[in-house]
């Protein structure tokens, strides 16, 4: 096996430990759909985790682990999500007014504009 091939099977060992970026991710998911060595090394490490957790007693072992979002994360940010549409709607309804009087007159209006 070559050094290259040494340092994603590293790479493979850090993602099923969740230690890795969404960026190092990304480029080992594009590694991996190309590499199909990598692919079987990182099918393979999965198999053993998964079986060695069921064999300590988990019965509902995850392949992956996933980090969880946590409640006050989800709601910091559907609240930004839903402030930045309130914003967008109302600089929109500055720029090209609200709607007019019938669907071809709104039509009309954004087409001018």
């Amino acid at each position: 096996m070559s050094d290259g091939h040494e340092t994603w099977l590293k790479q493979i060992d850090a993602e099923l430990d969740g230690e890795l970026s969404l960026v190092e991710r990304a480029a080992l998911a594009k590694h991996l759909a190309t590499c199909s060595h990598g692919a079987g090394a990182r099918a393979s490490q999965l198999e053993v985790r998964v079986a060695l957790a069921r064999s300590a007693g988990d019965p509902h072992a995850r392949i992956v682990p996933r980090p969880a979002i946590r409640g006050r994360a989800l709601a910091f940010w559907a609240v930004v999500a839903l402030a930045l549409g309130v914003a967008g709607g109302w600089l929109a309804h500055g720029r090209w007014g609200g709607p007019g009087g019938s669907l071809e007159e709104s039509r009309a209006a954004i087409v001018v504009h």
